[in-house]
C-alpha cells in the first residue's frame, strides 16, 4: 500500500509556512505523495474547513519547488468550475517544474453555491458531461493536437506548449463515492478516489469498479482523516455532515494498523492521510508517529 498525505492549505493552520514544512518531512519520512484541497469561494455555513484556503495549486507549486522526489497531487480539483485550457497550462507547468512529479486528481464537486459565485451556476446540473469533455481537452492539448471540437470547447490551429512532461499519460484519479464517479473513473481513470468510506464500503465500491472497468486495471485509492488520542481538535477541523458519517481512523499505531488492514482487504491499494491538529508540533508529531510505527507494516 501507498501512502500520501494532504498538505495543510486549508483549516484554520493553512500557512505556506507549514505546506513547505510538512511536504518536505513527508519527503524525509519516506510518504509517496503529498496533495492539496480545492475550494475557491464557499459559503459561510462551510466555513469548517474550507474558509481559509491557500489555492490548491498555488499551494501545490510551493510544495513543488521545496520538495525534489516524492509525488504531488491535488484532492482534489473540481473540473467544471475551471476553464479548461487554463486550468490545462497550470498543471502542465507544475509538472514540468517538478518534472514529471505531478498527479490530477479530479472530481465535479458538490457544492451549489460555489459554482453560483464563479458564474458557472448553469453547468451545475451537467456537471459530469462537462468534466468529461474539459478532460479530453487537456489530455489533447497535453499530447500537442491542435484542434479540438466539443459540445463546450473549441479550437483550431492552436500552440499549447510546453507539454506536461508525462504528456496526455498525466495520471489520474477521479474522485467521488458515488456510483457515476465509480463508472466514471473505470470508463476513464487510472484510479478511483473516494473519501471517508467505512471498509465495508470500500469493498462494494472496489466490485463494482472491477466490474465497471472491463479488465483494465483501476487503482483503489481513499483520502481518509486521521486522529491521534493525544490530538484533538476534530470538530474544528471538519464539518458536522462530514464527522457524523465519514471513517475516521482514531486511536493508536496498532489500532491504525488493524484499520488499514482491513481497508486492504477491501481492496486499498492507496491512501491520503489527513492529520487533525491544531499547530506544527501536533502535525509533526503525527507525521513521525505514523512513519514510524504504521508504514513499516505495509512496505
Amino acid at each position: 500500500m501507498k501512502f500520501g498525505l494532504l498538505l495543510p492549505n486549508y483549516s484554520p493552520t493553512a500557512s505556506a509556512e507549514l505546506i513547505i514544512r510538512s511536504a518536505r518531512l513527508a519527503e524525509e519520512l519516506g510518504y509517496d505523495s503529498v496533495w492539496t484541497t480545492d475550494h475557491v469561494i464557499v459559503p459561510k455555513e462551510q466555513a469548517v474547513p474550507y474558509g481559509n484556503l491557500i489555492e490548491s495549486l498555488i499551494a501545490l507549486s510551493i510544495a513543488s519547488t521545496a520538495t525534489s522526489k516524492i509525488r504531488l497531487g491535488t484532492s482534489i480539483i473540481v473540473i467544471p468550475q475551471r476553464e479548461p485550457i487554463l486550468l490545462a497550462k497550470q498543471l502542465a507547468a507544475i509538472d514540468s517544474i517538478s518534472s514529471g512529479r505531478l498527479i490530477l486528481g479530479a472530481g465535479v464537486g458538490w457544492l451549489e453555491k460555489e459554482y453560483q459565485y464563479l458564474g458557472v451556476g448553469e453547468y451545475f446540473n451537467q456537471r459530469g458531461k462537462i468534466f468529461e469533455e474539459y478532460i479530453q481537452v487537456m489530455r489533447s492539448l497535453w499530447s500537442g493536437k491542435s484542434d479540438f471540437q466539443g459540445q463546450f470547447v473549441s479550437f483550431n490551429d492552436a500552440l499549447f506548449s510546453p507539454q506536461p512532461p508525462q504528456g496526455e499519460k498525466l495520471p489520474l484519479w477521479i474522485a467521488g463515492n458515488s456510483a457515476n464517479a465509480i463508472n466514471r473513473a473505470a470508463k476513464i481513470a487510472d484510479a478511483w478516489h473516494p473519501v471517508g468510506l467505512k471498509p465495508g464500503e470500500l469493498a462494494k465500491g472496489t466490485t463494482a469498479l472491477r466490474s465497471a472497468s472491463n479488465g483494465r486495471h483501476v487503482m483503489v485509492t481513499l483520502r481518509a482523516l486521521v486522529e491521534f488520542p493525544e490530538v484533538g481538535g476534530v470538530e474544528s477541523q471538519i464539518n458536522e455532515g462530514a464527522l457524523n458519517s465519514w471513517h475516521i481512523l482514531r486511536g493508536n499505531p496498532e489500532n491504525l494498523i488493524t484499520d488499514l488492514v482491513d481497508f486492504q482487504k477491501a481492496g486499498l491499494e492507496y491512501i491520503v492521510l489527513w492529520f487533525f491538529h491544531a499547530n506544527w508540533n501536533e502535525l509533526e508529531n503525527s507525521l513521525i508517529t505514523f512513519a514510524e510505527d504504521v508504514l513499516p507494516s505495509f512496505r
